[in-house]
């Protein structure tokens, strides 16, 4: 006889492992993979502003608290915590965004060679949306290596992938941390010239310049 232990496992935090209390409201949250006291070590923000008409959404402020699990996750290969980050507001996120293509977007090759996955896709995944891979990266400097002024080159390093359909879809363009902002923008021109119907940008976490 098949047996129920599935259905009332404890839960636990795939950041602090300790078990997610609230389990008891799996109605509402789903199976969050990251407990409210580590969602609000995150500090969430829902910081809202536009790129032209492009209506974008950022999570997080990025703090040392997002910037040492992205670091866990991205830099040390650590792939259980792709779900950390938008685990928690997710029934919010699949009502926002339930009719919309996900397109992660890209790094390149090197990079998601070396860390065996492209972060961006892993962390979509408990999006549930279905995904286009729309965007690819040449090979080249790390954006974050970039300064503000030099920026502009990303959109150089960036195009439309083969055969690709974006033309009267909705697309999310999704990416882990935004800072300059120029890896967004020369993305979502691209999928504008597609002929995208509606474009929406989500990202985990967003840089908060403060004036000097």
């Amino acid at each position: 006889m098949p047996s129920s232990k599935s259905a009332t496992a404890t839960l636990f935090c795939k950041r602090c492992f300790k078990p997610i209390k609230e389990a008891s409201f799996r109605g509402l949250l789903g199976n969050p993979s990251i407990c409210y006291d580590c969602y609000r070590e995150f500090g969430p923000k829902w910081i809202r502003w536009k790129e032209g008409a492009v209506d974008c959404l950022a999570l997080f402020d990025y703090n040392e608290a997002v910037r040492s699990s992205l670091y866990q996750f991205k830099g040390a290969g650590d792939i259980e915590l792709a779900s950390v980050f938008f685990s928690y507001p997710l029934p919010i996120l699949r009502m926002l965004y339930h009719d919309f293509t996900l397109v992660p977007a890209p790094s390149s090759p090197s990079h998601n060679q070396a860390r065996g996955f492209n972060q961006v896709e892993e962390m979509g995944k408990v999006l549930g949306l279905p995904v286009l891979k729309a965007l690819v990266k040449d090979e080249g400097t790390k954006q974050t290596d970039l300064s503000a002024l030099e920026g502009t080159a990303v959109g150089k390093m960036i195009h439309l992938a083969p055969k690709t359909v974006v033309k009267g879809k909705k697309i999310l363009l999704l990416d882990d941390v935004f800072t300059t902002g120029s890896t967004a923008r020369a993305c979502l021109k691209l999928l504008a010239r597609a002929g995208a119907k509606k474009l929406r940008l989500l990202v985990m976490a967003k840089t908060q310049f403060k004036g000097r």
